[in-house]
């Protein structure tokens, strides 16, 4: 049994605490009806009902189309959330959502990862929301618009054919400099070891953001090495954050970021992700891909976090006016818990 088998077993005992009726019976996925699917009408459902219709806006209005998603009303492919309760940009939204509108939230939850996190910035390269005000977090971001910080070719757009991070933010630090997150969340994915991608094009995009990489870290594996998942991800945004570092440096940037860092958030739980090395040369740097990707990212550029303590925290610091949130999370996503969230 893998950890994805696991949380589908759980969805089947526990959504309708969580759902309507409707949105309980079996939904269509990929062409076979499954329990763990929200009936396919209602696949909104799949986001927190206090914010959803603003979470939908967010995507609409910026073109992010959502992974496996459904055709929306207006006949906008994957214009509407995938209705796999285990899929993880809904998991991501929804635990990270709040945080778009409330830079105290963000610094509280953050702040016992990052130390040095002062206060949390607006992301002003972001279209603004309907209130006119700045996000302090952002989905599927690559980058201010009119940004092709790796070269990539073809039809770009947030979420699809460029390297996205799931989720960005940034912060001021007590040293006064500014830092920008790009982050990866992960749910119950894990991958397979299978050849190697060998697109002559991806190469060729990639190769000299990665020999600038390498001048940093010699120990860095070949280059082939790196494209197979999910150490392809990993690569990706890693150089995407050297690019926008080294952008900066030449009197352009990302938002003012002096740092640019990626944050991997992935359950504990899900060893299937965590310890496996699909590429062998790789596990020779660390017991789990995280502490093996600390090793060989640039100093102070990488830190992965367990989704697990994550949400401890989100239990923690959050305020009275969120805790329906908290505690829908906390019922959602929290496998590793026997009892409810505290009241």
């Amino acid at each position: 049994m893998t950890f994805r088998d696991d949380e589908k077993a759980r969805y089947e005992s526990i959504k309708f605490k969580l759902f309507s009726k409707a949105a309980c019976q079996p939904g269509v996925y990929r062409g076979i009806s499954r329990s763990f699917c929200l009936q396919n009408d209602c696949s909104t459902e799949n986001l927190y009902v206090e914010f959803r219709r603003d979470a939908l806006t967010y995507f609409r209005t910026r073109a992010i189309g959502w992974h496996d998603g459904l055709l929306d009303r207006q006949g906008n492919k994957k214009g509407l959330p995938s209705n796999h309760l285990c899929c993880s940009q809904s998991s991501c939204v929804n635990c990270l959502w709040p945080m778009t509108t409330h830079p105290g939230l963000l610094a509280s939850v953050f702040r016992p990862f990052f130390p040095e996190l002062a206060e949390g910035l607006p992301i002003t390269a972001d279209d603004p929301l309907p209130d006119g005000t700045q996000p302090y977090l952002a989905f599927e971001w690559i980058g201010k618009k009119g940004s092709n910080y790796l070269n990539e070719i073809g039809n770009r757009a947030r979420g699809a054919n460029a390297t996205s991070a799931d989720f960005a933010f940034r912060f001021q630090r007590h040293d006064g400099r500014i830092q920008l997150v790009l982050g990866e969340w992960k749910y119950t994915e894990h991958y397979l070891a299978k050849q190697v991608d060998t697109n002559p094009t991806r190469r060729r995009i990639h190769r000299e953001h990665f020999e600038q990489w390498q001048k940093q870290q010699p120990l860095l594996p070949e280059y082939s090495t790196f494209f197979i998942e999910p150490f392809y991800q990993l690569m990706r945004l890693t150089l995407l954050a050297q690019a926008m570092e080294r952008a900066r440096a030449e009197g352009e940037g990302e938002m003012g970021a002096d740092l640019v860092s990626v944050l991997v958030v992935a359950p504990k739980a899900n060893r299937d992700y965590t310890e496996n090395f699909t590429t062998p040369a790789l596990a020779q740097f660390g017991r789990t891909i995280g502490a093996a990707w600390a090793y060989l990212a640039p100093p102070d550029r990488f830190l992965a976090i367990a989704t697990e303590s994550l949400l401890t925290t989100i239990e923690q610091v959050a305020p009275e006016p969120l805790h329906a949130w908290r505690n829908y999370v906390l019922t959602r996503y929290g496998w590793w818990r026997t009892a409810g969230p505290t009241q």
